[in-house]
Formats: C-alpha cells, structure tokens, sequence
C-alpha cells in the first residue's frame, strides 16, 4: 500500500505538545491502515476535506465476514494504540491538529482506560463546537505570517485539551440517524465547488432529498457548524487560492466566489481570516518568493 506522507505547512512545539497544519494531495482513492502512538485532535479544513469512512479491524467479528464501518468526520480523534482502517476519497486534504505530549496524553486516556467500540466510533466525529473554535483559532495563529505568537498556541492547547478531557468522559457513542450522510455531504461540496452565486439553503437542501430545517439540523450535527458558516468558509478558501495566485484584480475574485459587492468580501473575508484580501495576497506573494530565494 502506498504511503502518502503529508506535508507539513506550519508547526509550533509547547510544553503541552504542539500545534500543526498537515496537508495530502491523494491521486486516487486512499486506505491507510495506522495504529497512531500519539493522541491528538484533528480537524479538516473546508473545502479541503473529504468523504472518509472508518473501521477498527480488532473489533470485528470474522465470523460475520463484516466490518463495522462508520462515518468519519471533520473534527475526529483517534485513540491511540487502537488500529484503525479507513478509506477516503481523492483530493487535497488539509488538516490542523493539536497533538499532546506523554504527560497530558496519558492522563486524558486515563479516563477511558477500556475504550469500548462506541466510544472509538464516536471520537471519529465529534461534534464539540467549543474544539472547533479552538481549532479554527489555533489554525488562524498558525497561518499568521507576521507575528504568530507562540504563548497563544500553548493558552489554546491548553484549552484544547480541557475541552477534549470533558469530551472523553461524557462522549458514549452519538446517534447516527440525524447526521447528513456521506452522500449528501459529498453533493452539497460539489454543487459550493461550482462557479457563480452560492446556493440558497434550500436548492441544498433539495439535492440531498430534505426539507431546510432538517438540512439545518442535520448539517450541525455532522459538522457543529451552521450551513451558512459552511457556504461563506468555503467561498473564502476558494478566494484565497485565487488570490494566491495574483492573476486576477481582488473585484474580479469577490465576483468569481459569488460575492455582489467587493466591499461583502472584504468584510467576510477578515471575518474568517483577520485579514484583508489584499493583505493575504502580498504575504501569500512575500512567502512565494522568500521561499524561491531560500531554496537551494
């Protein structure tokens, strides 16, 4: 089986651990089977996730030829010392994790010292709003070019591993049954993919067969964010790798990603990055060439 490391985009140690952004670039569809040594938390980034289903080889039954899979989703941990198998489909994965150091890892698994199937199933997809704001704050830290501050990422991981500890004890395996399926996951990411206006939540949610109020509810419980939050984040990552790119004038990129006014833009897009669009573009452009200059 092939392995695809990732690739490391930014990283800072604390005393509790540290704190990363991870990416793969995966051609096609991809198994992976890992025992991991180390516990951390870890969420995928919007646009840049994928559809990936899970399984715990140990814990199946041979007899019954089956394995019990369940859906993984973009907040996740998985336990370590335990094998997991899972499968996810191609593309650009993006990830930023908080990974503990022994000392804190071994008192959080000290609170479930016998993990059972559910409680594994159930840290494959958390649903912790409080760990995503964690997360999308340390993300933002990690991606600050100019002054990335060292004692907030500890502050956070601090945090972080507060809130997971709370989460290991009252986590005892979710209902599936009000979560968006894969499938439907997967529709309403290819239709936000396409050029032009965003969808209204209604056209979303006809193309995975529910009314609005249970796209709402369901979309929460899958992701812990709201389906709007979902839209206006995956316009912003698509404007950023437009504006990466420096071809285009930033009223040509707010139009492209569906924005009518450039003023809209420039107001959501500080809202999810703490910049301006033209302030991201001349980092993006300061790092493109910083690392030209550096490379041997």
């Amino acid at each position: 089986m092939t392995d695809y490391s990732p690739n490391t985009l930014a990283r800072v140690e604390t005393p509790l651990g540290r704190a990363e952004i991870v990416e793969w670039r995966w051609p096609a569809m991809f198994d992976f089977t890992r025992r991991e040594d180390e516990l951390m938390v870890e969420m995928s980034v919007p646009p840049t996730s994928a559809d990936a289903s899970a399984c715990f080889p140990e814990w199946d039954r041979p007899e019954l030829d089956k394995q019990r899979r369940c859906f993984m989703g973009t907040l996740f941990t998985r336990w370590p010392g335990v094998l997991v198998s899972g499968r996810a489909e191609a593309g650009h994965i993006r990830v930023v994790r908080c990974v503990f150091g022994p000392d804190r890892a071994a008192r959080l698994m000290a609170l479930r010292p016998d993990p059972d199937l559910a409680f594994l199933q159930a840290m494959l997809s958390l649903s912790s709003e409080t760990l995503r704001t964690l997360l999308g704050l340390i993300r933002r830290e990690l991606q600050n070019t100019t002054d990335c501050s060292e004692a907030a990422i500890a502050a956070l991981l601090e945090l972080v591993a507060v809130e997971l500890e709370r989460v290991i004890v009252r986590e005892a395996g979710p209902s599936i049954s009000a979560r968006l399926a894969p499938w439907q996951f997967r529709r309403i990411r290819e239709r936000l993919g396409q050029p032009g206006p965003p969808p209204a939540v209604g056209e979303l949610a006809t193309i995975c067969g529910i009314s609005p109020r249970h796209l709402h509810r369901q979309f929460h419980a899958l992701t812990g964010r709201t389906v709007a939050d979902y839209i206006e984040t995956t316009r912003i990552e698509q404007a950023k790798t437009l504006l990466e790119r420096g071809a285009q004038p930033i009223k040509a990129v707010a139009q492209a990603c569906g924005f009518s006014h450039p003023n809209s833009f420039t107001r959501a897009f500080r809202r999810t990055t703490g910049q301006t669009p033209l302030a991201f573009r001349q980092s993006s452009c300061w790092q493109a060439t910083h690392r030209e200059r550096i490379t041997p």
